[in-house]
């Protein structure tokens, strides 16, 4: 029966890069912020969809092509929800 690693030595090593934590973008929208977004699309879910320095933020109840008030009530790592004042 042959070998079929001999004896050569395996090494498990990280193919992803460690992320320098300051590199990371904080978002720019705050938790209780008052903003005015245009709404561009609509997600799946039927929530409006709107853009803050190309953050999304979606708005339940917002409807595709209109300007709307907005309070932020959850902000995360790469999205935010809020309601509007309106």
């Amino acid at each position: 029966m042959a070998q079929i690693f001999g004896e050569r030595s395996f090494r498990i090593s990280r193919s992803h890069k460690k992320k320098d934590k300051y590199t990371k973008k904080k978002p720019p929208v705050k938790r209780g912020q008052i903003l005015e977004i245009y709404i561009r699309d609509m997600s799946r879910k039927g929530d409006g969809v709107g853009k803050v320095e190309d953050f999304a933020v979606f708005v339940p109840g917002a409807e595709e092509g209109e300007t709307v008030k907005v309070k932020i009530t959850e902000v995360k790592k790469n999205c935010a929800v809020g309601k509007k004042v309106e």
